[in-house]
């Protein structure tokens, strides 16, 4: 025989094949394989994490019927799909379709389940076994299957690894009991505690080693999510997206604005609910919400669900920059907001209970994207550095950063028309310039002769060398930099410590010496005194 080794004969093979599997004795896989396909025409896809078959389809076994007789075909092809132990899986019942029954089993070791292993035996019409797909896990083996820490403990240090946002939206989640499994995430092998915490938002899964406690990976969000559609401006905002200076509110008119300013985009992270809840943004503060069963939120500017959809695409497009930008846990969690929550004119963001507040008076507020991510910016420093913005110089860096981001995220669909004019639809209200700014990023204020006491005004000296920073080195490296100096602050962080902490974190960071001495100039062309020296 080609294989070379004894035959133990199966009934359930078609007549005359060779069994692959001879009475205990392990055959090549790649020969069993070969021998398997040389007898019948199939189709094999291999899986190249594991190198074993993912699935064979075609008839591979004359008669199926039962749960035994599909555990005796994959006994029989147990060497072709490099399952080492056919007892030690576990059945896990059968679904009906169309074309048949399937038979499912899970693969265990020692009486614990292997995580992600499993096969499926596929029992046609006729009751012939037209296929197998497998996600074996082939070799697994651990030391013992005796955990040294127990399940409470294990649930211990899953809440260790939480955001305490996720824990308070937990309540009583965490008493449910972790599952005992054998994960080869961490590459060998490994006894381990699979902690599951559903929170309002987010599922949370934590593999904690049943050995000593460690987490074997990051927590996993292990919910799935839609997509819906929804309609925004072509750009942040009205004026921006026509590169109209003249257009006005007119009472929340639909027609104020034409048609053309308006663009259909895929809206990402959806609970699928069918409201505007996702992973990062929820309009679940707002007044009798839009809702949606098929996730499409259309609306024009005369209805507040443009605000919600709006406030929703351009806080979940904000954070989504954030982690592109390879900050995985600044924000990284479901902003709440209300894209109605005052008839004032004003917008702002709590940190005592993490939400945003949009106003509807004037032009709304939810209307302006700049207006929009100015608040969610806020969000995010106090989330790099709880309570930031004690004092007004620090206060007076808040408004300057809300500004920037803004600016800097505007700036990517723009085109370049008035990149440095801000929020100038929500302005349209109430300015009497042209173009209607609501703040500008470059103003020749300088500190310290130009502080007036006043965090907005005196933001605009922070926003200006920040502008002047992203000029010099370009956006994604100035955006970069400037998330990152944020964790080296205090929350009373006066101008010349944030100026140094940003020339710090451009070393930090591997910057250039000239991309380096570009920021520093930047920022005492500003009046900055900047002590920290570039390499």
């Amino acid at each position: 025989m080609s294989i070379g080794h004894r035959i133990c004969s199966s009934p359930l093979l078609w007549a005359g094949a060779l069994a692959l599997v001879g009475c205990g004795v392990e055959a090549d896989p790649s020969d069993a394989l070969a021998e398997l396909s040389a007898r019948t025409p199939l189709a094999v896809t291999m899986d190249r994490a594991t190198g074993a078959p993912q699935s064979v389809y075609g008839v591979v076994a004359d008669a199926v019927g039962s749960p035994q007789s599909a555990r005796a075909v994959l006994a029989e092809l147990a060497a072709a799909l490099r399952i080492t132990d056919v007892d030690a899986l576990a059945y896990d019942g059968s679904v009906d379709s169309p074309i048949g029954r399937h038979y499912r089993f899970t693969q265990t070791y020692r009486g614990v389940p292997v995580e992600g292993g499993a096969v499926q035996v596929h029992e046609g019409t006729d009751g012939r076994a037209l296929g197998v797909s497998s996600s074996y896990v082939p070799g697994v083996s651990v030391p013992t299957v005796a955990p040294a820490i127990d399940a409470a403990a294990a649930l211990g240090r899953a809440a260790r690894a939480l955001d305490p946002a996720d824990l308070a939206q937990a309540a009583g989640a965490l008493r449910a009991a972790p599952e005992l499994i054998i994960s080869t995430r961490a590459g060998a092998a490994r006894l381990a505690w699979r902690v599951i915490v559903p929170t309002e938002t987010r599922t949370w899964e934590l593999l904690v080693d049943a050995g000593d406690g460690t987490l074997l990976a990051d927590p996993t969000d292990i919910n799935r999510y839609a997509s819906g559609s929804g309609q925004v401006w072509r750009a942040a905002n009205a004026v921006v997206a026509l590169q109209n200076n003249s257009l006005r509110d007119s009472s929340n008119s639909g027609t104020a604005v034409p048609s053309t300013a308006y663009q259909i985009v895929t809206l990402q992270g959806l609970t699928g609910n069918g409201y505007l809840d996702g992973v990062y943004a929820s309009s679940s503060g707002t007044k009798k919400r839009a809702s949606s069963a098929t996730n499409t939120f259309v609306y024009d500017r005369s209805s507040v669900g443009f605000e919600e959809t709006l406030a929703y695409y351009y806080i979940d497009l904000t954070e989504r920059y954030i982690q592109s930008l390879g900050f995985t846990n600044i924000n990284n969690h479901q902003q709440v907001f209300s894209a109605n929550g005052t008839t004032q004119d004003n917008s702002w963001y709590a940190p005592s209970t993490k939400k945003i507040t949009y106003g509807t008076g004037g032009v709304d507020d939810g209307e302006d994207a700049e207006v929009i991510i100015h608040e969610y910016g806020h969000s995010v420093q106090d989330d790099q550095v709880p309570g930031f913005g004690s004092g007004n110089e620090a206060g007076s860096q808040g408004e300057g950063f809300g500004d920037y981001l803004g600016a800097t995220i505007s700036a990517q669909t723009s085109n370049g028309f008035q990149d440095t004019c801000i929020m100038e639809w929500d302005a349209t209200s109430y300015s009497s310039t042209n173009p209607p700014c609501l703040r500008r990023l470059d103003t020749a204020k300088h500190y310290p002769d130009s502080v007036v006491g006043e965090v907005h005004a005196d933001g605009e000296i922070w926003s200006g060398a920040l502008w002047n920073i992203r000029v010099a080195i370009g956006a994604a490296l100035a955006d970069k930099v400037i998330l990152q100096h944020h964790f080296l602050l205090p929350a009373t962080a006066s101008f010349n410590t944030a100026a140094n902490a940003l020339v710090t974190a451009a070393n930090n960071l591997g910057y250039t010496s000239a991309q380096c001495t570009s920021i520093k100039t930047a920022l005492t062309n500003r009046g900055f005194t900047v002590t920290a020296s570039c390499p």
